[in-house]
């Protein structure tokens, strides 16, 4: 008997390995899945302007960034004593103008550089909700009176069209992965967040079947359908646990990598599962050593897969050999 119904996900032709260049955008499980590719080796930039949540503010995101559209002090608000962007995420918030403005800007300097080198962009959408502030969606309200915003639910029909414009305008050379993130909005309540997750899936459906160049990836499918059960759920029932990723990122890893990758990928989280034990004392002779021999390491493991991404791990083992 089978007490479980796994997803048959549909064949991809999209085969990512190390040469490949990946963007991620979208919300905190899309942060999820990005770490998991930059521990295999992966070259990846994750949400340049920090987790964003609606369509209407990831679409923008890209158009700034295809742009390399900079911000300037006019562009911030006051939030309480920090000054804040409606486009970026509370990370980039400061007490000086100024110093809030460079972080953007460096995002978007660095953003652009990644998007331009970009072979594919997955885009996560997390609701379809979204919050006006005359007329104009936000991607984060950052605690600003409630009154100040309209809240509303996006259609499927501006949901389709506006991903359709933004990835035929912007992203028209790229690969383009959708995904609906399976974390729940529960602060909207159970239905309202059943409705939104159901308009972001009939319009991802609907922008796959129109344009050549996207493909779907059903990680709200395989959380819904396939492990469905709470077991699976962090204690707050809203976030996949650690195994619920573990195996979506393995449904990720059928479906999106090139089975050439495979070899390189073992080898990076090996060195990254390494860079991850604690010592008993990191100042001692020992750790460090150890270090050098994973240096050591590192230059052979680099000159063997040349394409894969080194520069984080050796950083780590070049810090830690001083």
């Amino acid at each position: 008997m089978q007490f479980r119904t796994s997803i048959n996900i549909l064949p991809s032709t999209l085969s990512l390995d190390h040469s490949k260049r990946v963007v991620m955008i979208g919300s905190c499980f899309s942060e999820h899945i990005a770490e998991r590719m930059r521990c295999a080796g992966f070259h990846i930039t994750s949400n340049p302007f920090g987790i964003m949540f609606n369509p209407a503010s990831i679409a923008r995101t890209i158009e700034r960034l295809t742009a390399a559209q900079p911000y300037s002090i006019d562009d911030l608000r006051l939030s309480g004593e920090r000054w804040v962007s409606l486009d970026f995420h509370g990370d980039f918030a400061s007490r000086s103008a100024e110093q809030a403005v460079e972080r953007m800007n460096h995002a978007v300097e660095q953003g652009a550089k990644a998007m331009r080198e970009a072979d594919t962009v997955v885009l996560t959408l997390g609701t379809a909700w979204v919050y006006r502030l005359n007329g104009e969606v936000v991607a984060n309200c950052h605690k600003l009176p409630a009154q100040m915003f309209s809240r509303e639910m996006m259609t499927v029909e501006e949901i389709t069209s506006r991903l359709i414009n933004t990835i035929e305008n912007h992203l028209h050379s790229k690969r383009v992965v959708l995904t609906v993130s399976p974390i729940r909005h529960v602060a909207d309540g159970l239905d309202a967040n059943s409705l939104s997750k159901a308009v972001l899936r009939v319009a991802a459906a609907n922008v796959a079947e129109r344009l050549e160049q996207v493909s779907y990836f059903p990680s709200f499918e395989i959380m819904n359908d396939d492990l469905r059960d709470y077991r699976f759920y962090e204690a707050d029932m809203v976030h996949p646990s650690s195994v619920a990723i573990d195996y979506i990122w393995e449904r990720w890893c059928e479906w999106a990598i090139a089975p050439s990758a495979i070899e390189t990928m073992h080898e990076a989280e090996r060195m990254w599962r390494a860079a991850h034990h604690r010592p008993s004392d990191p100042q001692s002779e020992v750790h460090r050593e150890f270090c050098r021999k994973m240096s050591e390491r590192l230059d052979r493991l680099s000159m063997q897969y040349p394409d894969a991404n080194w520069d984080d791990l050796r950083q780590f083992f070049v810090l830690n050999t001083k």
